[in-house]
C-alpha cells in the first residue's frame, strides 16, 4: 500500500469523526473559539500519532479521549484586563445553566437509558459499538437511547425536530 493511500485513508477516517468531534468540544469549551481551537489541537495530535506508525484501533474514542486531555492541557493565560482585551458583551451564564440542567435531567434516567446515552454522548459510540459493548441486541440499544432522548424531550417540553435549537433559544 503506498503512503499516498494510506495518508488517504487516514485523513478520510480523521475527517468522518470532525462533526462528533466539533460537538463535543463545544460542550467543553467555554467559547465557540476555544471549541474551535481544542478540536483542531486534538486532531493534530491524533493524526501525529498516525503519522508516527501509531495503531490506533477505535479512533473516535480515542479522539475523543485526546480532546478532553487537550482541555485540561492548555490551561489558558491569565491576563490583565484591558480595554483591548475586555470582553465586548456580558458573559453568557445561560447556556452554562442549561447543559447543567440537562445533565442532572441525564442523571435522573434509568440506570439502562442513562449508561448507553452517556457512552454514546460522552464518549461517541455508535450504536453498534453499544450493542457489543453492553452485549445487547442494537434494536434494544436504538430503543432505549430514543426513550432517553424522549424523556429530557418531555421534561423540557421541547419538540422532537429541534430540540436543541429550543433549548438554547430558551435560555438566551
Amino acid at each position: 500500500m503506498s503512503n499516498r493511500k494510506l495518508h488517504g485513508e487516514r485523513g478520510r477516517a480523521l475527517v468522518i469523526q470532525l462533526p462528533q468531534l466539533k460537538k463535543l468540544a463545544r460542550i467543553l469549551a467555554t467559547s465557540r473559539e476555544q471549541a474551535d481551537d481544542m478540536a483542531q489541537d486534538a486532531l493534530l495530535h491524533v493524526w501525529a500519532r498516525l503519522e508516527q506508525g501509531h495503531d490506533i484501533r477505535n479512533l473516535r474514542p480515542y479522539l475523543m479521549t485526546t480532546l478532553r486531555h487537550v482541555r485540561h492541557a492548555s490551561p489558558q493565560a491569565e491576563q490583565e484586563l484591558t480595554e483591548v482585551n475586555m470582553p465586548s458583551s456580558q458573559p453568557q451564564g445561560w447556556p452554562r445553566v442549561v447543559v447543567r440542567e440537562v445533565a442532572e435531567a441525564i442523571e435522573r434516567l434509568p440506570d439502562d437509558q442513562r449508561e448507553l446515552l452517556h457512552a454514546m454522548v460522552y464518549r461517541g459510540h455508535s450504536y453498534r459499538e453499544l450493542s457489543d459493548q453492553f452485549d445487547l441486541p442494537l434494536g434494544t440499544v436504538m430503543s432505549r437511547i430514543s426513550r432517553a432522548r424522549e424523556t429530557l424531550r418531555r421534561q423540557f417540553g421541547l419538540h422532537k425536530q429541534h430540540a436543541v435549537d429550543e433549548l438554547m433559544d430558551q435560555s438566551a
